[in-house]
């Protein structure tokens, strides 16, 4: 019977601080629900933390599509004014020869 007497007179102390200290246990409820409000909510510390690491990604990716970008102009200002570059890229691409012209393919065997 102690444990009970004990949990009792522990609600009667918990009853009697809140009553008595009530404007204290609404400004920390409120406190407390702030904090949680500000690190959780929708504008929260969570949510921005998340959308900078989603903004620095996305920012790599720009960076990388940007440089693919310039490659390929430069490979359309080469394929333009030289004859030379696009003899190379049909050769290598598309497996084209000049007339008459033998191609030998060499075949490694990885396997030995």
């Amino acid at each position: 019977m102690d444990s009970k007497q004990d949990k009792e007179s522990i609600l009667r102390i918990i009853a009697r601080f809140i009553k008595y200290n009530l404007k204290f246990v609404f400004a920390l409820l409120f406190f407390i629900g702030l904090v949680l409000f500000a690190v959780f909510g929708n504008k929260g510390l969570l949510q921005r933390m998340q959308m900078e690491s989603e903004k620095k990604d996305l920012e790599k990716m720009l960076e990388a599509e940007v440089k693919k970008t310039e490659y390929l102009k430069k490979e359309i200002e080469e394929l333009k004014s030289s004859d030379k570059k696009i003899e190379e890229v049909a050769r290598e691409k598309y497996g084209m020869t000049k007339e008459g012209e033998k191609i030998y393919k060499v075949i490694i065997d990885s396997a030995k």
